[in-house]
């Protein structure tokens, strides 16, 4: 199972590209998709503890990748990994340095298809 995390200053941006996800691709196998934008009360922004609670939400997943829009985007992600004390849970998480619609888009594809943490990550370095 793949944990994917949309990391976005806007929550229109990570529900806009979760629900493009979802209605492109129907019911990915093996593929949960998270919305994690803005700080969770509205406002632009980002929210480490916000973030972190959704990566222990994907605890079951085996691998968690975060998509990140831009600057504190990813600066809140990885502070959110910081603040994990499970390693084990840690060691599952993975920032994707890659655009983060044509990014997810393309990991939820792949991993529903071959469930590789390899393969998700070159489909990628194609973008």
């Amino acid at each position: 199972m793949f944990g994917i995390i949309l990391v976005s200053h806007s929550q229109k941006i990570t529900d806009g590209t979760k629900e493009m996800i979802e209605e492109m691709t129907g019911e990915l196998d093996g593929v949960r998709v998270i919305s994690a934008g803005g700080t969770g009360d509205g406002r632009l922004g980002t929210n480490s503890v916000m973030i972190m609670d959704y990566i222990e939400s994907c605890r079951d997943c085996e691998h968690i990748l975060i998509f990140c829009d831009i600057g504190s985007a990813i600066l809140s992600s990885e502070t959110a990994i910081d603040l994990i004390e499970d390693e084990g849970l840690k060691d599952k998480v993975e920032i994707m340095d890659c655009p983060l619609v044509e990014g997810a888009f393309a990991a939820a594809v792949q991993a529903s298809v071959s469930q590789n943490k390899q393969l998700v990550v070159a489909e990628l370095s194609h973008l």
